[in-house]
C-alpha cells in the first residue's frame, strides 16, 4: 500500500484600508431654571453623573450663574442614557430640569 499525499501551498495577501477613528464623544449640558433646587442638582451630579461633593456644588453653581454647564462628556449611547435618566429623576420629584446633548469639539 503506497500512501501518496500531495501538498498544495497557496500564499496569499489581503490589503485593507481599514481606517479605525475613536467614537463620536458628547457634552451632556444642563440647563439652570428657577424651580429645581440647588440640592437637588448636586445629588443628581453626584448619584448619576458620579461627581465628588465638591465639584457637583461648583458645577451647580456655573449651572446657576451661567445658564447652563457641560456635566460630563461620554460617547453617545452612555450621554443619551445619563440624560434620560437625570430627566426622569427631575420629572419623579416634579422639577423642570432641563438637560441636553452637545457634540464635543
Amino acid at each position: 500500500m503506497i500512501d501518496s499525499q500531495e501538498e498544495t501551498k497557496v500564499h496569499s495577501s489581503v490589503t485593507s484600508d481599514i481606517t479605525l477613528t475613536p467614537p463620536k464623544r458628547y457634552y451632556v449640558v444642563m440647563h439652570n431654571d428657577n424651580k429645581t433646587p440647588f440640592d437637588f442638582v448636586i445629588e443628581v451630579l453626584c448619584d448619576l453623573f458620579n461627581h465628588d461633593p465638591q465639584t457637583a456644588a461648583d458645577l451647580a453653581h456655573k449651572i446657576h450663574t451661567d445658564e447652563k454647564a457641560i456635566v460630563g462628556m461620554y460617547n453617545l449611547e452612555i450621554a443619551e442614557q445619563k440624560i434620560e435618566e437625570t430627566v426622569r429623576a427631575a420629572r419623579v420629584n416634579s422639577y423642570p430640569l432641563t438637560v441636553t446633548l452637545e457634540p464635543a469639539e
